[in-house]
């Protein structure tokens, strides 16, 4: 039986790989990534009572069991922050983000939230400050450094422009921020 702390971060890497997770893939890895971190592509938080809140970009931001989100993922990692006080916060705050929609340009002030945006403001103080840090926000590829293809059309789509360099967040990002977790490993089905 699988145990998990309430207030765990789960990061994911989603089974069904579609356009739009490869891209994230492409554009949130860097040198260092191992070839369980590059492809990290969804995160959300475990709530206890054998639930998960997320944000999806089907059904913005949303609860379900925690057996249904581990099925969507081909593996998982949990991630327990240093700061329990702030976890069970974020639960709260995270309940009260149900129903958002789905951040889909990926700005600060967008309307709803994204899965990683989701989790950093979650984790918030009282006065504002983000426990996680935030990063200038990339759509290029890491070597070549120009915007992958896709971005370019799924931003023309939007008609908005690319908010290359904006400070923000994804789920690679947030896992390598390793010395603000006690402990970090993976889930085993």
């Amino acid at each position: 039986m699988l145990y998990l702390k309430a207030g765990t971060i789960i990061f994911q890497s989603l089974k069904k790989q579609e356009s739009f997770h490869c891209a994230v893939n492409a554009s949130s890895r860097f040198e260092q990534s191992t070839a369980l971190t590059c492809t990290i592509n969804h995160v959300g938080l475990y709530v206890g009572n054998d639930s998960v809140i997320e944000a999806t970009r089907g059904y913005g931001v949303i609860e379900r069991t925690l057996s249904n989100f581990l099925s969507d993922g081909c593996y998982h990692l949990a991630a327990i922050i240093k700061d329990s006080a702030l976890a069970k916060l974020a639960m709260t705050k995270a309940y009260g983000y149900l129903g958002l929609p789905y951040n889909h340009s990926f700005e600060p002030n967008g309307a709803g939230l994204y899965c990683s945006e989701l989790i950093i403001e979650a984790f918030s103080y009282p006065n504002g400050q983000h426990y996680f840090q935030l990063y200038p926000m990339n759509f290029g590829d890491i070597v070549t450094k120009q915007i992958l293809p896709y971005w370019i059309e799924y931003y023309r789509s939007l008609g908005r422009v690319i908010p290359q360099g904006t400070l923000g967040s994804n789920p690679q990002q947030l896992l390598r921020q390793t010395s603000l977790y006690d402990s970090v490993f993976p889930i085993i089905r």
